[in-house]
C-alpha cells in the first residue's frame, strides 16, 4: 500500500490539481480504490432527472510508469453511454471529467487502469460508500496531511485492539486471526487477510498525526481522551478527535454541504466474503457530537 515516501513526492507535484490545497471552502478529498499509483472518485448528488451523480475522477500517479485511466457509464441492458479516457504521465497528476450516473435506470460507474476493472459500482449502491467529498478544507498543512493518510486507508481492514503491529497499519504475509479475549479488551475476532493492511481506531489516528509530522505519543482512546487537550464541541474543527474511552474517530466537517458533518473512523463496519471486516471508513459525525461521553479534542501542535 502507499507510503510515506510515496505521498510525500505526489505532494510536490502540482498545486494545480492538489487535493488538499484547494481553494474552495468544501469538496476537498476523494475515495481511493487503490494506490500504487492512486486512483478515485468524488461523487455530487445532483436532484434532477430522477437524481443522477456527478463524478469527477482523478489518477495521481507516483510511480516510474505511464498509466491511462478510462471512466465509463454503463447502462445495464442497453450498454456504454459514455467513455474518457485520461494519461498520467510519472510523477503526475490528473483530474478528469464529469461523469453522469443516473440512479434509474441504475447506470454504473467504471474505473479502468491500464484496462483492468478498478472500481464497477452501481449508482443505487454509491451513497452507501459514504466516502464522496466530504471532507472540508482545513488551513492547516499538518491536518491536510494527517488526513490524507487516513482517506488513503479507506476501506482498509479492521484488526481489532488486540494486533500488536497490525492495528498500526502493518500487513501480514498470510492471513491472521486477531482474538480479541487474547488481551481481555472484550473485543470480536478479526481476520486480516495476506497483504492487507489493518488498522483499529486508535492505531489509525495515531498514524495519521505520526505521518504529518505531528509529536504524537498517544496509543489509545483512553490515552488520547485522558491527555489531548479537550476542545467544545461548538468549535470543533477540521482534524479534531472526537473521543470516548473505547473509540476515537476525526472529524471532517460538513464537506458537501448536506448538512451532515462527517468523521473518519476505524470500526468493523461490512462483513467482507473472506470474512474480514472493512474498518476505515467516513460516516454521520452527528452520533458522537450528541453522544456525552464523547469530548473533543485538538491534537497540540497542528
Amino acid at each position: 500500500m502507499r507510503s510515506s515516501r510515496t505521498f510525500a513526492k505526489l505532494a510536490g507535484v502540482s498545486a494545480a490539481v492538489s487535493l488538499f490545497a484547494l481553494t474552495s471552502p468544501a469538496r476537498a478529498d476523494y475515495t481511493f480504490y487503490r494506490t500504487e499509483p492512486h486512483t478515485g472518485a468524488c461523487w455530487n448528488k445532483v436532484n434532477a432527472y430522477g437524481g443522477v451523480y456527478q463524478v469527477t475522477n482523478n489518477l495521481l500517479n507516483g510511480t516510474g510508469y505511464t498509466y491511462t485511466a478510462t471512466v465509463q457509464n454503463y447502462r445495464p441492458g442497453v450498454g456504454l453511454q459514455s467513455s474518457e479516457a485520461y494519461t498520467a504521465s510519472p510523477g503526475e497528476w490528473k483530474v478528469g471529467g464529469l461523469v453522469h450516473v443516473a440512479i434509474v435506470p441504475n447506470d454504473e460507474f467504471r474505473y479502468y487502469l491500464n484496462g483492468a476493472l478498478v472500481a464497477g459500482i452501481p449508482a443505487n449502491g454509491i451513497p452507501y460508500y459514504m466516502q464522496h467529498c466530504k471532507v472540508t478544507t482545513s488551513p492547516s498543512v499538518k491536518v491536510r496531511m494527517a488526513l490524507s493518510y487516513g482517506l488513503a486507508a479507506l476501506d482498509s481492514v479492521y484488526t481489532g485492539a488486540c494486533a500488536g503491529q497490525y492495528r498500526f497499519g502493518a500487513a501480514p504475509s498470510t492471513g491472521i486471526w486477531h482474538y480479541g479475549s487474547s488481551c481481555g479488551s472484550g473485543q470480536g475476532n478479526y481476520y486480516q487477510p495476506a497483504g492487507a493492511r489493518g488498522f483499529d481506531c486508535s492505531g489509525l489516528v495515531y498514524n495519521m498525526f505520526q505521518y504529518a509530522g505531528v509529536p504524537f505519543s498517544w496509543t489509545s482512546s483512553t490515552a488520547m481522551k485522558d491527555g489531548i487537550p479537550k476542545v467544545s464541541k461548538s468549535s470543533i474543527q477540521v482534524g479534531d478527535l472526537l473521543v470516548k474511552y473505547g473509540h476515537v474517530a476525526v472529524y471532517l466537517g460538513d464537506g458537501d454541504g448536506d448538512g451532515i458533518p462527517s468523521v473518519l473512523e476505524a470500526t468493523p463496519e461490512w462483513t467482507n466474503p473472506d470474512g474480514s471486516k472493512t474498518g476505515v471508513i467516513i460516516s454521520d459525525a452527528n452520533k458522537y457530537l450528541q453522544d456525552a461521553a464523547y469530548t473533543a479534542h485538538r491534537v497540540p501542535g497542528i
